[in-house]
């Protein structure tokens, strides 16, 4: 079937005319990048900080002191009391006043000196489990190293007084480094997933709103008896959309970049070009429930029953890796899954088309055959 670029030209035309006098289909357009890049680069952060503590010293000796200095300096803690009873522990825990309670041992210090296992009894409010199991490892691993270190160096004092010289004591050092996200910082991960919300959000209610609101006006009469043909007038409904989405794309990599700091150490028109094939997939999905509703709130109503599920199985928010293994079959269904593993790619590994070419390409078919099917229900409908 041939094509008539005028009437696809008049077709945009009028539909931005559209979107730019509706004073909703604006706010839609411009309100939620801003405000859901600003909720998600503020509100929405995972790291483990401020952590307070309180501690019940039995020992009261100058190891059990170190060790609680050794603590304290820990940049993710912070004293908050030095208890006389450890039944006042629960008090604070039950008030939110700290988020562990710590208590050392007697011969605490004593059983350090000679390297015997020392066992630390640490209370941790469990209503927030990941922070408490981040805390737990934070703990962990600051007792471990304080105990290696004060066994080493009595290992090395007795050398020294049996006049053992030139004797050397083997340790083995981790020193960790954190490749793409240094800080590990949690706005680096989430803030990108932005992107793919917003564009699934703006293309698919957009797009099944604008159509049924011609339905309901009664405007798509006119059109079966107008020279402009059901394709002509699909492309025309959709072009607008996808270029918001891709206005949408620069707005909410701008603030990512020079707002919140995010690295961006990929190719931003590769970004565009796989922002390109995900819209197709969005917009043929907004087309798919503009045939199966009758009204702009059924519209709106399938949107988010599309939308909400779509985020929860995408991992934006939560890891597929969690989730039980069926839910994890279901994401690859879900092309927002694909989006999401390439835009955290592109931003913080800087990865391009030689990595992510099969999310490209499963996203186009995708696209595609979402594309047909929903075109073929439209004139059905139609």
């Amino acid at each position: 079937m041939k094509l008539s670029l005028n009437n696809i030209r008049i077709m945009v035309k009028k539909e931005f005319a559209l979107v730019m006098r509706d004073p909703k289909l604006r706010a839609i357009m411009i309100v939620p990048p801003i405000l859901m890049s600003l909720v998600f680069g503020y509100a929405v952060n995972t790291d483990v900080t401020n952590v307070s503590f309180a501690v019940f010293d039995r020992d009261r000796t100058s190891l059990s002191r170190e060790f609680l200095q050794q603590v304290i300096a820990s940049p993710c803690f912070e004293m908050y009391a030095y208890l006389d009873s450890p039944e006042q522990s629960l008090y604070l825990i039950e008030k939110d006043y700290i988020d562990f309670y710590i208590e050392i041992p007697k011969n605490f210090g004593k059983n350090v000196k000679i390297g015997k296992p020392v066992s630390l009894q640490v209370i941790l409010d469990g209503t927030d489990s990941s922070r408490a199991s981040v805390i737990q490892s934070y703990i962990n691993a600051l007792t471990l190293s304080y105990t290696q270190e004060r066994f080493v160096s009595t290992i090395k004092i007795k050398l020294m007084q049996r006049q053992k010289y030139g004797v050397s004591i083997g340790t083995t050092q981790l020193i960790p480094r954190y490749w793409f996200n240094q800080d590990l910082k949690s706005i680096n991960f989430y803030l990108p997933g932005v992107i793919a919300l917003i564009i699934s959000l703006i293309t698919i209610m957009l797009t099944a709103m604008s159509i049924v609101k011609e339905r309901e006006a009664g405007t798509m009469e006119q059109i079966k008896v107008s020279p402009l043909k059901p394709n002509e007038y699909i492309i025309g409904k959709l072009v607008p959309f996808a270029i918001i989405a891709f206005v949408d794309i620069i707005i909410i990599t701008a603030i990512a970049i020079f707002w919140f700091g995010i690295p961006f150490r990929g190719s931003f028109i590769f970004l565009l070009l796989c922002g390109a094939v995900y819209i197709i997939s969005t917009l043929a999905i907004g087309l798919f429930i503009s045939t199966v509703s009758s009204t702009q709130q059924q519209a709106m109503l399938s949107s988010f029953m599309f939308f909400v599920p779509a985020i929860f199985l995408s991992g934006v928010i939560f890891p597929i890796y969690s989730m039980p293994r069926i839910f994890q079959i279901i994401t690859y269904l879900n092309p927002m899954r694909y989006f999401v593993e390439i835009v955290r790619s592109v931003f913080l590994k800087g990865t391009g088309f030689t990595y992510l070419w099969q999310n490209m390409v499963i996203l186009f078919i995708m696209g595609i055959g979402i594309l047909r099917i929903s075109v073929w229900q439209f004139d059905k409908r139609a």
